[in-house]
Parts: structure tokens; C-alpha cells; sequence
């Protein structure tokens, strides 16, 4: 029988959910100072309203505290997905009241997608939206591509108690510096170096494109955002298209790869290790995915004769691979083409791409490089085995941050994982094929949502039926987190809610 959380876990669970939304409170005020510098004051009184809700909620969580609560790991795997639905929740109240959104759904939707860092989006005016909306969209890639309990953690709002439970269940299992607030930290700093330089770049791209400086700045700090923290989101609908600039593109390509690479790497890298780059299993196996895959998708693209030119294949075929490996989303094709002009092999290697993922302890999802590389390690550990006398002892080393041996705990970690993302994708699509979609787009559509990509071959908009909009947010939650947390969470709901029931009759 599993055990049940008492009243006493409620409590640190409440309490601490609050904390979380008082963060997103305090990060409504970046909307709310952009809404009214560009004297947007419908879309800064959304944001008003929406800090007072999220200031009320955090509030009356407060008065859950107990005092001298200790964190658990159970605790921790709980409010990591406890934590994530409420911030959720209320970073939709201000999208909710501006014209953008049809519905509260529709807004709750887009700021899953946003914290998730997915990038799939059903904004019905997305090239009308106010700046403040925009900001907003784009700064919860900012909160989600760290984490929320990094951010916590990082500005030590009162979550030392458990600390390094919290950031383990929020999917990083590797401290990148002794102590868990400066690992945090290091994160915030790392993104903070990226993000400005990518502004920096994007702003002088958007100079010679000859937009007004104002809007050149903040579609590049958006657009920046965006790709470091594989996000996908971006201020116009036809996303990156709609720049028609290839040195845009190499400085999003840039960051996207930047904002792939596991935090540790980019540790041992500044740190002067720079031979962890090429020695590293996760850089080996990304690097050789997206070797192989681009000239899949080039060898497809080249086939339809849309593309003419050479040089055109390898950029588009490149772009969207990198776009779907790291999990950004980013496109300069619509979404539809990949089955009406191209499909094939060029679709079938952008879907390889998108499940298969970044690094770990990154801002990228899906599967990730590290997990491949153990589960192709362990193959050919069970080969040698199979070839090797009986009294024979084999063993496996490999390099990730540091000599590794190969062990059957990490072999199953990575098989459990593998398996549940493989799950959640083909689940996915079946709902999407009940709903009356291609099998090859629901397919799409679903290793998008659950690897956190955000690329869409059409079916995600403000007119999809409700079911796969709830369907699609779940996968966006429950792949951030990578299922152990989410599974947590329902299991003690259910084991309440049979309490109770029990307790009824």
C-alpha cells in the first residue's frame, strides 16, 4: 500500500505552492512596466489584475505554513508538480483578459506552453498582440527554461529546507556546483551572458531590416529568449519567417544550440575544459543525430524540387532539424508543408528529432542525448557480453563529466525514461487520430507537445477541439518534468480521493 500524505504534507505542499506564485507575481511587473511604457493601458490593467490575484493566492497559501517543516524528496516530487500546474494557472490570469485568447483555456494553454517551454501556441492575433502580452509570453520561456524551483531556489525565497530535493525533482539530476543555490545561480548568470549577447546581435539584425529601434530591441530580447531557452515562442505568426534574414538565423541557430547543452557543460567549458565538448557522450550523440538527420532532410527536401538551390536545402534542412533537436521550435517553413510539399523522409527525421531531445539538466526536452547514448551503450555492452567466454567480466566506460562505468541502475533509468516518453508520444497520436487527424500529423503534433518543442504540422490553434487542448497541455507538463513527479502527484490525488470515498460509506 502506498502511503498517504497526512495534513501536516498538505500544509508544507500549500505553503510552498505559494511561494512559487508569489514569484510569478513579482514577475508580472516586467509586462506590467512594459505595458505602460508603450502606453499600453488595457494590457498593464490585465497585468495589475493579475498580480493582485496572484498576490491574494500566494497570500492564503501562506497561512498553510508549519513551522519547522522539513522538505522530503517525496515532498519535493509533489510540489515540483503541484508547483508547476499553480504557476500555470495564474500566469494565464492576465493572457485570459486580453482580446488574444479566446477563452481562459485557450490563455492557460499558452502559458503551460510558455513555462514548459513547448512554444505551441493558439493566440488567435498573435501579430496584434500588445507588447506587454508579448513580454509576458516570452519571459515565462525565461521562468520555465531555468525552472521555477531554480528561481525560487536562486533568490532563496525560502526554500533552503530541501533544496537539492526540489531542483532533482524538477528534472536536474546533476549539481553543477557544490552548494545547490550557487548551482541555481550559475544557471541564471549563464542564461543572463546569452540572452544579452543574442539581443545584442538580433538588435543590429533587426537595425538593418529597418524596424524602429524600440520594436528592433524587443523582438530581439524576445526572439533571444526564445531560442536559448528552446521555447519556440515569437512575436509574429509566421515565427521566424518572417525576418527573411539568414544571419538571423545563425545567431538563433547559436543560441539554440547554446540553450541544448547540459548547464554542467557549459561549467566545465568556462571553467577551461573545453575538451569536455567533443569527449562528452551527450555532445557525441547530439552531434552525430544532427549530422545524419540534416541529410536525411536534405536528401528529402531536394527530392520534392522545391528548393532549388543547394545551399537553400542545406539551410532549411539544417535549421529545422537543430530547431527540433534542441526542442526551440523555431521555423522559417509553415508547419503544414512538412506533409503537403515535403513529407517523406524530411517529416519523418524532424519527428526523430524532436523525440530524441537535448542534453540533460538543460532547457531542452524529449528523450535527451545522454539517455540514447546510454541505452546504444548498453547494446553493445550486451553484444560483448553475448561474444565473451562465461568467467569472462565485461564492463562498459564511458565519458560524461568525468569517466563513467555503465551500471544496470542507470541502464534502467534510461530504459524507464525512454520508454514512458515512446508511451506518452504513441498515446498521444492515437487521441489525435480519434479526433480525425492524419496518423503522420497526430504523430507530429503529439512528440511536439511531449518533447516540449513547440514545431506544429497544423492541428494546434484556437479552433482545435478542447479535448487535445487539455490532452496536449498534460504532455507539455508531464514531459518538463519527465513523468516521476506527475505520476507522484496523481497517485497521492487518487490515494486521497479513495480515502475519502472510503471513508463514505
Amino acid at each position: 500500500m502506498l502511503p498517504r500524505m497526512t495534513w501536516i504534507d498538505t500544509r508544507i505542499i500549500l505553503y510552498y505552492t505559494g511561494l512559487f506564485v508569489f514569484g510569478i507575481a513579482a514577475a508580472m511587473v516586467v509586462p506590467l512596466v512594459t505595458g505602460i511604457l508603450m502606453a499600453e493601458w488595457n494590457a498593464a490593467l490585465d497585468y495589475l489584475l493579475g498580480i493582485s490575484a496572484a498576490l491574494v493566492i500566494a497570500g492564503t497559501l501562506r497561512f498553510a505554513r508549519v513551522e519547522n517543516a522539513r522538505v522530503t524528496h517525496t515532498h519535493a516530487l509533489i510540489l515540483t508538480a503541484s508547483g508547476w500546474l499553480a504557476a500555470s494557472l495564474v500566469a494565464a490570469i492576465p493572457l485570459a483578459l486580453s482580446p488574444a485568447y479566446v477563452s481562459y483555456l485557450d490563455a492557460l494553454f499558452d502559458s503551460v506552453s510558455g513555462l514548459t517551454t513547448s512554444g505551441l501556441t493558439v493566440a488567435k492575433d498573435l501579430d496584434h498582440m500588445a507588447h506587454a502580452h508579448n513580454m509576458w509570453r516570452h519571459l515565462t520561456h525565461l521562468i520555465g527554461g531555468q525552472g521555477i524551483v531554480v528561481a525560487a531556489i536562486s533568490l532563496s525565497i525560502g526554500l533552503r529546507s530541501g533544496a537539492f530535493s526540489l531542483y532533482v525533482a524538477e528534472g536536474r539530476d546533476e549539481r553543477i556546483m557544490p552548494n545547490v543555490i550557487h548551482s541555481a545561480r550559475f544557471i541564471w548568470y549563464v542564461t543572463a551572458v546569452y540572452v544579452l549577447l543574442g539581443t545584442v546581435a538580433l538588435s543590429a539584425v533587426n537595425f538593418g531590416l529597418g524596424m524602429e529601434p524600440a520594436r528592433g530591441v524587443l523582438h530581439a530580447f524576445w526572439m533571444s529568449m526564445a531560442a536559448y531557452d528552446t521555447g519556440g515562442f515569437a512575436p509574429q505568426s509566421m515565427n521566424a519567417l518572417y525576418y527573411h534574414s539568414f544571419t538571423l538565423e545563425i545567431v538563433t541557430l547559436f543560441l539554440m544550440i547554446g540553450g541544448a547543452m547540459n548547464f554542467n557543460l557549459h561549467a566545465q567549458v568556462w571553467r577551461g575544459d573545453k575538451t569536455e565538448l567533443w569527449r562528452n557522450i551527450e555532445t557525441k550523440v547530439l552531434a552525430i543525430n544532427v549530422f545524419v538527420l540534416s541529410i536525411v532532410v536534405a536528401i528529402g527536401l531536394a527530392a520534392t524540387a522545391v528548393f532549388n538551390e543547394p545551399m537553400e536545402i542545406l539551410r532549411k534542412g539544417m535549421y529545422h532539424v537543430i530547431s527540433a533537436h534542441s526542442g526551440t521550435g523555431h521555423q522559417t517553413i509553415y508547419g503544414i508543408q512538412w506533409f503537403t510539399d515535403y513529407g517523406g523522409g524530411a517529416a519523418a527525421a524532424i519527428i526523430l528529432a524532436m523525440a530524441a531531445g537535448g542534453a540533460v539538466s538543460s532547457t531542452a526536452g524529449g528523450i535527451k542525448a545522454l539517455r540514447l547514448g546510454m541505452i546504444v551503450e548498453t547494446i553493445i555492452h550486451q553484444i560483448k557480453l553475448a561474444m565473451s567466454p562465461r568467467t569472462a567480466i565485461v564492463t562498459t566506460r564511458f565519458h560524461h563529466l568525468g569517466e563513467r562505468l555503465l551500471t544496470p541502475e542507470i541502464t534502467s533509468a534510461a530504459a524507464i525514461v525512454f520508454i514512458l516518453y515512446v508511451i506518452t508520444y504513441i498515446t498521444g497520436a492515437l487521441i489525435g487520430v480519434a479526433y480525425g487527424y492524419g496518423a503522420a500529423e497526430s504523430l507530429f503534433e503529439s512528440i511536439s507537445a511531449t518533447a516540449n518543442v513547440g514545431l506544429s504540422s497544423g492541428i494546434t490553434g484556437p479552433n482545435m477541439p478542447t479535448g487535445l487542448k487539455y490532452l496536449y497541455m498534460f504532455q507539455m507538463w508531464a514531459g518538463r518534468l519527465e513523468f516521476i513527479a506527475v505520476f507522484v502527484l496523481m497517485t497521492q490525488v487518487l490515494a486521497s480521493v479513495a480515502s475519502l470515498l472510503k471513508g463514505k460509506k
